[in-house]
């Protein structure tokens, strides 16, 4: 039997989450100051499960490094594999896990010319947050890559692609980006 987002009661194989690798090694900020973002998901964006089923996740909210503070919400949509809806609700974060900023003001993927503002930021950010639908709720591991800035992920253990991965643990792990569009602004 296989767990789905909708009918969380039948739940057993599905899980929600904006792509996390939970093997992941842990990620450490180098700076100790003060640093605050906005957060937006404005377009849905997209992550597979393994079974083929997906989820699009839009949302928007602040979070802070030093002291590490997050308020963000949001919308899921999970489909099958053949895109028939199975469930869909919101999203609340509920503690801000990591934030591995990889630079501000410019592109280096797929055009290193490409400059914004200085503001303008990427970065992989880890939520841990609840899932609500009319069938329940449930916690999950939501990650947004955002692939702003000079030093974006060169390695297995990081997409090199915009967009989320979400992990309902025990139920189902979207963690292959189909598409994505989201940014960070850098407020402080």
């Amino acid at each position: 039997m296989r767990r789905r987002i909708g009918t969380w009661p039948a739940l057993t194989g599905a899980a929600i989450g904006l792509t996390i690798c939970l093997t992941a090694p842990p990620i450490v900020i180098a700076s100790s100051e003060a640093q605050t973002y906005q957060l937006h998901l404005e377009v849905p964006n997209i992550a597979e499960a393994p079974n083929g089923d997906r989820v699009a996740v839009t949302g928007s909210g602040m979070f802070s490094i030093h002291p590490k503070t997050v308020t963000a919400t949001g919308t899921f949509t999970h489909t099958d594999s053949a895109g028939n809806l199975v469930g869909s609700g919101s999203w609340t974060a509920l503690e801000l896990l990591t934030f591995q900023p990889y630079g501000c003001g410019v592109v280096t993927f797929p055009d290193p010319d490409v400059m914004l503002p200085p503001n303008v930021c990427g970065g992989r950010l880890m939520l841990r947050v609840r899932l609500s639908s009319t069938a329940g709720q449930l916690e999950g591991i939501l990650t947004v890559f955002c692939i702003i800035g000079p030093n974006p992920p060169n390695s297995h253990d990081d997409p090199s692609e915009e967009g989320v991965h979400l992990n309902v643990v025990g139920v189902i792990n979207f963690n292959k980006i189909v598409s994505g569009m989201n940014v960070y602004i850098k407020t402080s």
